[in-house]
């Protein structure tokens, strides 16, 4: 499975993506820890005085950074059949850039207003980069290697993911009106990772004659129509989107559970490094259960080991070691669903269509994410549920949805498109 990183141009991509990730999650906590901090005694005063804060805490950034993937999606998942994929992310990694040297001045003005419109084009570069970055994967490794690939890409994500929240929270905690230094390192690592993805191989474009509508809405139906009759395909979609959605909302209860506790924001961090270490380990052994193909069985048990996690928060609301054990076995049954799912999307469409079909996906994902927003703020300010309630609820959704993904249970990849090709 290691030996795939040798490949150059997965290599690099793997590296990109690992310095990306690391660096939206790292800017991402950090402004959701700031959101969070008006729960707590000292909160940076920008940011007490600021109306949308007070009004919004998290929902805001978490709303305001999944916004551009409903809105830009459609577009980008049809750019990235019309163009090379490799170029878009060269694009989106000049792009990252631009956006860190915004955050940097947020921070330097004490700005929040700023710093909520650079949450907001974080989200258009990372709009950018979805489709090309998964729909490429198939084309630098080809199809047999596509689960151990999305394996090695889902653990080097959640690595990234998991210490860029821990690195997150930890200039939260120390930094407070030094903040413009965490920006300057931000824009440091935006210059690293669009460097190294230079070093990709040009892949070609498969549809270089595709009309690329500016409505995103006409494209979301065009994307959509782009499934056909594959009910698998739609379903593996629709699932996906669900799982982002309690994705992020667990991360926002998960966020608020150290402010009802009173935790240092290193400390609360420092838990999503628990969820990220279950991931790497259910993405590791998905990995090896699927082999060549998918394990479509690995669907709904990922699920049910998510849901069935949740438990133990709900008995033990006090207990820092239920909350540790609940995030590894949460993070591992989310590792065992995400990649027959990442497999199913990549995997089923013909090679002309997988850019529409990722970005139809990115738009899905994004939708249940910026869903979780309205949710967690119905269960925080309207019916002012505590954080263990929340997350018990949360687990309930989930082991009703996993009902649902059953129907998935034998899902399988079709015989190879005759476009497909590795570069």
């Amino acid at each position: 499975m290691i030996s795939l990183l040798r490949h150059r141009s997965f290599g690099a991509l793997t590296a990109a993506q690992f310095l990306g990730a690391f660096n939206d999650n790292a800017f991402k906590a950090l402004v959701l820890f700031l959101a969070a901090s008006l729960g707590k005694e000292h909160p940076l005063p920008w940011v007490a005085h600021s109306q949308l804060a007070q009004v919004f805490g998290q929902a805001l950034p978490q709303t305001l950074f999944a916004l551009p993937f409903v809105v830009l999606g459609p577009i980008t998942g049809s750019l990235a059949d019309r163009v090379s994929k490799t170029r878009i992310v060269w694009w989106a990694n000049a792009l990252e850039i631009l956006v860190m040297g915004f955050a940097c001045l947020a921070f330097s003005l004490q700005n929040y207003t700023l710093l909520m419109a650079t949450v907001f084009g974080m989200g258009a570069q990372s709009a950018l980069f979805g489709p090309a970055k998964y729909g490429i994967i198939k084309e630098l490794v080809g199809q047999k290697d596509l689960a151990r690939a999305n394996s090695l890409t889902q653990s080097a994500t959640m690595l990234a993911i998991l210490s860029g929240a821990v690195t997150g929270g930890f200039l939260a905690q120390n930094f407070g009106g030094r903040l413009w230094k965490a920006g300057v390192v931000y824009v440091a690592l935006a210059m690293v990772g669009w460097l190294i993805s230079l070093r990709m191989q040009r892949t070609p474009a498969y549809d270089p004659t595709r009309v690329v509508s500016l409505n995103p809405w006409r494209s979301v139906r065009g994307h959509w129509a782009a499934t056909g009759t594959d009910r698998i395909l739609k379903r593996a979609i629709l699932s996906s989107s669900f799982f982002y959605m309690m994705a992020s909302l667990f991360m926002q209860i998960v966020i608020a559970y150290g402010a009802w506790r009173q935790l240092p924001d290193a400390l609360t961090a420092s838990l999503h490094a628990m969820t990220g270490l279950g991931v790497i380990l259910g993405a590791w052994a998905a990995g090896r259960i699927c082999g060549d193909g998918v394990e479509g069985r690995l669907i709904p048990s990922g699920l049910l080991v998510l849901a069935s996690s949740t438990l133990l928060v709900v008995l033990l609301p006090d207990s820092m070691i239920a909350m540790r054990i609940s995030l590894v076995a949460m993070g591992f049954g989310s590792g065992l669903f995400t990649i027959p799912i990442r497999c199913l999307i990549q995997g089923r469409p013909q090679a002309k269509r997988r850019g529409s079909i990722q970005g139809l996906a990115e738009v899905m994902d994004f939708v249940g994410i910026l869903m979780a927003g309205p949710i967690f703020w119905v269960m925080d300010k309207g019916l002012e549920l505590s954080p263990p309630t929340m997350y018990g609820a949360g687990g309930a959704l989930v082991g009703l949805y996993s009902l649902f993904a059953w129907s998935l249970r034998s899902a399988t990849l079709p015989p190879l498109d005759a476009q497909d090709s590795v570069a």
